[in-house]
């Protein structure tokens, strides 16, 4: 889905953030746990754990189970966490949300700027024709997952778009090391549509804001795990709209 941003703001939501989510909360009490261990080969242990346990916690809060403890299990340089967790319907789909890599980029999109649409191609295959056939190294060519708008005078919007493909520069604007932090929130009433949420470091900021100062009206994907969530384009302050 296309959209606009604005330079200056601390935290960056591009993906058409939902912070609440409609499902109710769970009241029971801590039944069940799970104790992760961060790989922290080559980072900051004792800063990667606590940043994992922030964001452990807001996926809790988003999926709407607020009566939930996630804590350090010793020192945080050890790099092992307790969640401590009411008892839900699918222990292992919780599981697996809490330990989700979550790897989130922001890249330029190669297309004409806006007003033009954003450039989609229908199958991978036309993606690559229009590189001449091959990805070179400073591209990549990534599915788009949208979801479906509802436009004036056409039909209402479903779940899910057809799937489409973009052309993405390479390197991203901005990759994972610069970001604090990023989840999945799932949206609010479906099962498996999940929208981003994240903020940037002080340099990821200063780089983020640098490139869209000189990038008016140009298309920038937001890219988790390897796929197209959200596309949209920097607008300057003084445009209406």
């Amino acid at each position: 889905m296309k959209q606009k941003l604005s330079i200056g703001i601390a935290i960056l939501l591009l993906a058409s953030l939902t912070l609440a989510c409609s499902a109710p909360r769970l009241k029971q009490p801590l039944s069940w746990h799970v104790t992760l261990q961060i790989d922290g080969t080559g980072l900051d242990q004792e800063a990667a754990t606590k940043q994992a346990v922030m964001v452990i916690q807001g996926r809790l809060n988003a999926l709407g189970i607020s009566n939930s403890h996630v804590e350090t299990e010793g020192a945080p340089a050890n790099g092992r966490i307790i969640v401590r967790l009411p008892d839900v319907p699918d222990r292992e789909r919780l599981k697996k949300v809490l330990t989700d890599e979550g790897r989130l980029e922001l890249a330029h999109v190669a297309s004409p700027p806006s007003p033009a649409p954003v450039q989609t191609y229908n199958t991978e295959e036309e993606a690559k024709a229009s590189l001449g056939g091959s990805v070179p190294p400073n591209r990549r060519v990534l599915l788009y997952a949208e979801r479906d708008e509802p436009t004036s005078g056409s039909r209402p919007a479903t779940n899910a778009a057809p799937k489409r493909w973009v052309v993405v520069e390479s390197p991203v604007i901005v990759d994972g090391s610069e970001l604090r932090n990023a989840a999945a929130i799932r949206s609010p009433g479906t099962l498996n549509d999940y929208q981003i949420a994240f903020s940037l470091k002080p340099a990821g900021a200063e780089k983020f804001g640098a490139w869209t100062a000189s990038h008016i009206n140009e298309y920038i994907a937001v890219v988790y795990n390897g796929e197209v969530k959200s596309i949209a384009y920097q607008v300057s302050d003084n445009r209406s709209g």
